[in-house]
């Protein structure tokens, strides 16, 4: 059985992907370990890593022991009529290299985001957000699942420069070192990954070119058949889990000390990415 994980920052349409890529004929594909069906959760196939994705953050010596157990069981997996299976994570993010070591024949679709549009797309200021994923203001009123998503999120590490500033910043702060941060992550695990075995994709692509950028993310898994209709039905549908709204303005109204910010904690990644930005 052909295996691909995927991983992201979050808010790269990761969710919308799993739908596309669960229809094919002959693939099954999981979203945090669960099949979903548009935002609706089905069944959770693989062990959640919410908790694990900080553990591995905060003690990378542990990401292969975590992998061996809570990923081991998709040795085990049963699943009649299907040559490829992947599960799209978040939370895949700390654990890309032990995976790939786990895993040798497996491949990787890592989904990147402009870090501007990422930050004002993280979190909603006022209401529960259904699917967290950047750091809420320290006052919102959380929800249950808000409460558990957090205790895995990742901030900084103990004794590092940037957790002596945590408690001074707000949630742009925040939420530009956390995609900062992750795509660090990301991109030096790749590093430790042939170069074969990876694609990245940029959402902004995927969200404008559909067709076009998922043939290549179907090439690379090596789909051979013709993209049915069915699936390029899902493909084509409104993008799950869009934000309707975002909680900051567009870069060029930001203030002179987030665009500062945003420069000294982003700037060398979006330069790593290709992403441009006004300095």
């Amino acid at each position: 059985m052909n295996l691909f994980f995927g991983a992201s920052t979050g808010r790269t349409a990761t969710m919308h992907l799993a739908n596309v890529l669960n229809a094919e004929a002959e693939c099954t594909c999981v979203h945090e370990g669960k099949f979903r069906y548009r935002e609706s959760s089905g069944e959770q196939l693989l062990p959640f890593l919410t908790l694990e994705n900080r553990i591995a953050y905060e003690n990378p010596e542990k990401a292969r022991d975590i992998v061996d157990a809570k990923r081991g069981v998709i040795d085990q997996l049963s699943l009649e009529g299907v040559s490829s299976f992947g599960d799209i994570a978040y939370n895949n993010c700390p654990f890309l290299e032990p995976l790939s070591v786990r895993f040798p024949a497996a491949k990787f679709v890592i989904l990147v985001r402009d870090g501007k549009s990422f930050v004002r797309s993280a979190s909603i200021l006022e209401g529960e957000d259904e699917a967290p994923v950047g750091w809420p203001p320290a006052e919102k009123e959380l929800s249950s699942v808000e409460r558990y998503i957090s205790l895995g999120r990742l901030q900084p590490r103990r004794g590092s420069s940037e957790a002596k500033k945590w408690e001074t910043w707000g949630v742009f702060e925040k939420n530009v070192w956390l995609w900062a941060e992750t795509n660090t992550i990301i991109m030096d695990s790749l590093v430790e990954i042939d170069s074969d075995r990876w694609m990245v994709v940029r959402f902004e692509d995927f969200v404008t070119d559909a067709l076009r950028v998922y043939s290549e993310i179907r090439g690379f898994l090596g789909f051979e058949n013709e993209l049915s209709q069915d699936v390029e039905n899902v493909l084509l549908s409104s993008v799950v889990n869009a934000r309707k709204s975002y909680a900051l303005p567009a870069y060029d109204s930001w203030s002179e000390s987030q665009r500062t910010h945003f420069h000294c904690f982003a700037g060398s990644v979006m330069d790593r990415l290709g992403y441009s930005y006004g300095r």
